[in-house]
């Protein structure tokens, strides 16, 4: 079977990158993740004001992410229950009417599952196990292990860290564990305030409460491995929490708690002849400032854009020219967000008191700071990326 892109995954980051591809009337194959995974999970994705005019375009008549609130204030806070003076800052938005909205990732892949199975541009291969990845000067073969042939110009990769590209191509990847564990819970709770998620940096680790609706929540705390606070059963979590969030909630309730290992992991190129990664599988990054997936969001934006732009010059889908100039474009972006989260999180997780007060005096200057602020927000909500859509 011959068509203009094979994907290889079945993430948000593999449908969203085949819906936005159907959409510039690209014909699409998608194959699914090659590692049998069951998706029970209960994480969300903040998606960025940027990201929700593309989300917009991909849904069209959906009304999937107008019923879900609007976030308006990011409110940050280096909390430490010994030192009474914890200092807050908030970021705001700035160009936009909101900084983003936060979106449970079940329902995100219901409503992308069923726009990709009316999409007549897109095929999915469900029961097809690949056997062999083949590369040649002007097409790229996947050949599955019932001996079925599948062509194309360009192949892209979306399958996670874990990838199965790594046995067939020369990506090089930088690696870290950040020796941390997320408990991810779904919460029931009572807010004092509406449209504001909430970012503390405690000792034990950033404790996130990300509200997606009137009545739940999501809360994410990245702990190191040997915290105490995994040790704790429900109720004393329950009550760690509640300490913590006393000033902003008035009550909760946990109703399904799921924990995971944090990794990092970051390729140092995005294409390597035919083959283009995308998601997780280019880079996965700590959820400490929301911004995993609305990088993924510019890959696949920028990817495209340069497909169309050479395609209109009378290049080859995969030429090496388009795939390069993606990959100059992607670099300074995805290597600020992607290392500088991980510094972020090296410098906050510090139990040094001296060293915390000095991160606090450094978050005071950049508080006052307004037009660092906006550029800030700016970049995170991606303003200036999107602002064409």
């Amino acid at each position: 079977m011959q068509t203009d892109v094979i994907i290889i995954g079945t993430g948000i980051s593999a449908k969203l990158t085949a819906l936005y591809l159907s959409l510039h009337r690209f014909k699409v194959i998608v194959f699914t993740n090659q590692t049998i995974k069951q998706d029970t999970s209960n994480l969300v994705t903040f998606f960025s004001s940027g990201s929700i005019k593309f989300l917009s375009e991909i849904l069209g008549e959906d009304k999937l992410i107008y019923s879900y609130e609007n976030i308006k204030q990011l409110s940050c806070c280096q909390y430490d229950q010994i030192d009474k003076e914890n200092f807050e800052f908030n970021f705001n938005n700035n160009k936009e009417d909101l900084l983003g909205k936060i979106i449970p990732n079940q329902k995100i892949n219901e409503c992308l599952d069923s726009l990709i199975l009316s999409n007549i541009n897109i095929h999915i291969s469900t029961n097809e196990r690949i056997n062999d990845i083949k590369q040649y000067d002007n097409q790229i073969e996947v050949i599955t292990k019932s001996s079925s042939s599948f062509s194309a110009k360009l192949l892209i990769m979306a399958d996670g860290k874990n990838s199965m590209i790594k046995g067939y191509s020369d990506f090089q990847f930088i690696t870290h564990d950040f020796e941390q564990i997320a408990l991810s819970m779904t919460a029931k709770v009572d807010r004092k305030s509406k449209n504001i998620a909430y970012q503390y940096f405690t000792p034990n680790g950033p404790l996130a409460l990300l509200p997606y609706s009137s009545s739940h929540s999501s809360i994410v705390w990245s702990l190191k491995k040997n915290s105490n606070i995994l040790k704790l059963d429900e109720n004393k979590l329950h009550k760690e929490i509640s300490n913590i969030f006393g000033s902003v909630v008035n009550n909760f309730e946990i109703t399904n708690l799921q924990r995971s290992n944090l990794t990092f992991s970051f390729a140092k190129k995005l294409s390597s002849g035919r083959i283009v990664i995308i998601g997780d599988t280019a880079h996965s990054i700590h959820p400490i400032a929301g911004q995993g997936l609305n990088l993924i969001i510019k890959d696949i934006v920028c990817l495209t854009k340069q497909l169309m732009k050479y395609k209109s010059l009378g290049y080859d889908l995969g030429d090496v020219t388009a795939l390069n100039e993606y990959d100059k474009l992607r670099k300074s972006d995805n290597v600020a967000y992607s290392f500088g989260t991980l510094i972020l999180d090296e410098v906050l997780s510090i139990e040094n008191e001296y060293i915390r007060k000095f991160t606090n005096s450094l978050f005071k200057t950049f508080n006052q700071n307004k037009t660092l602020k906006n550029y800030f927000v700016n970049s995170a909500t991606g303003y200036n990326y999107f602002k064409n859509l």
